[in-house]
């Protein structure tokens, strides 16, 4: 198959592009392609004393257990997050590897897939490189951690082609050390990949904050490099508390929104941080994304700033900043999925230059198994013009994909 575009309906004649999805990375993406020197240090898999089979990194640190944090079998079924299916489903993180469906690993069966469902591009983001981010800063030393973001980045640069250059993984930078940030950004823009991935809050993992001088220097270099740096939600770097927002009586069916609510709205502090500095003002031409956390929450986010910051009192100079909402779409996008409200209804509040679509593919919450049908099924009301925006050309723009 080859991609083709709707014929009629709201998405007709667009190239449908998925802002954010997520690869399965193999088990042999560092081991393949290390040093010598390097090959018993990076990520790897093997069973523990338990018999089950972990991601580890540096021969004996535990990142995570080794299942595919897929939810799509071979069969094109959806696996369930809860319930009966909880044992394949991988303790609530995914089924096994040999369960899944290819495409959750591999580019030919992902295009494919895309080709089926009708999406033209995916953005795609890692699992364990995104999820294993706190052992990155925390647990290893600096030239480990610089070889394991190379190796990765190598890998997708792989992926990407193996993916006819409509799969475009995300450039993870070894943002601990600046130095080497600002190199791997160079070389990712050398090599091809589209934009990077970095946390949101390393001030909480022992580094400064985004709004310091510290990363200035990053910034003015991903400006003159147009990479835009992605803020996904499981991109921390630090080991904060998890999974405790649900209340222990909630069923797991119930508690699961419940922590995902959480750990979506965890992106909000980024941009509330971002809106009420002056970095946008400085970098004017850097651009954010707060990756899988939805947008119906950025108008609340942006007025509170302004409501609070820009309350006028007697013999007090009124901020130096524009308003949050000004701000915000200078150089900031947020991704939605399964919302209606966001899209529908506040749009004018957010900004139909600063939304991208995704799916989520092929993580529990994604769109799966017809995300295009039921995204134009949400978005038919909408003007064209917007909806070309939100679903192919903001995207396009932003990440360099010629349509």
């Amino acid at each position: 198959m080859t991609y083709k575009p709707r014929e009629s309906g709201p998405f007709a004649s667009l190239k449908l592009i998925d802002a954010d999805s997520h690869i399965t990375e193999a088990g042999d993406t560092w081991t393949s392609r290390a040093p010598a020197k390097y090959k018993d240090r990076v990520p790897q898999c093997h069973a523990d004393e338990d018999g089950v089979s972990y991601w580890f990194v540096d021969g004996h640190q535990k990142l995570s257990r080794d299942n595919s944090i897929a939810f799509v079998r071979k069969n094109g079924e959806k696996i369930p997050y809860y319930g009966a299916d909880m044992e394949l489903a991988g303790n609530q993180i995914g089924g096994r590897k040999e369960d899944v469906h290819a495409a959750a690993t591999e580019a030919k069966p992902r295009v494919e897939l895309l080709d089926e469902m009708g999406i033209y591009a995916q953005i795609v983001y890692p699992n364990i490189m995104g999820f294993a981010a706190p052992a990155m800063v925390q647990g290893l030393d600096r030239e480990l951690s610089y070889v394991i973001c190379q190796i990765y980045n190598d890998a997708m640069r792989d992926w990407q082609a193996e993916g006819s250059e409509r799969l475009l993984p995300q450039a993870m930078l070894p943002f601990w050390d600046i130095q080497q940030s600002i190199a791997e950004a160079k070389r990712a823009k050398d090599i091809g990949l589209t934009g990077v991935l970095m946390a949101g809050e390393p001030h909480l993992g022992g580094l400064p904050d985004l709004g310091t001088e510290h990363w200035y220097p990053l910034y003015e270099v991903l400006s003159d490099l147009e990479l835009p740096i992605n803020i996904h939600i499981g991109a921390r770097n630090w080991k904060g508390e998890q999974g405790g927002a649900a209340w222990p009586s909630l069923p797991e069916r119930a508690g699961k929104p419940v922590r995902s609510i959480q750990t979506e709205l965890s992106n909000s502090r980024f941009v509330a941080n971002l809106c009420a500095s002056d970095v946008l003002i400085r970098y004017p031409k850097l651009n954010w994304v707060s990756v899988e956390s939805g947008i119906g929450w950025i108008p609340y986010v942006l007025e509170r700033i302004d409501y609070e910051y820009r309350e006028e009192f007697p013999g007090v100079e009124p901020p130096p900043l524009p308003p949050a909402k000004e701000l915000f779409q200078k150089g900031v996008y947020g991704t939605f999925w399964f919302e209606d409200a966001g899209p529908l209804a506040l749009l004018d509040r957010i900004g139909a230059d600063n939304v991208l679509w995704e799916t989520d593919f092929p993580h529990p919450t994604s769109l799966y198994p017809n995300p295009v049908t039921r995204s134009e099924e949400k978005l038919k009301g909408l003007d064209p013009a917007v909806i070309r925006k939100i679903v192919q050309d903001n995207a396009a723009k932003l990440y360099k994909i010629e349509v």
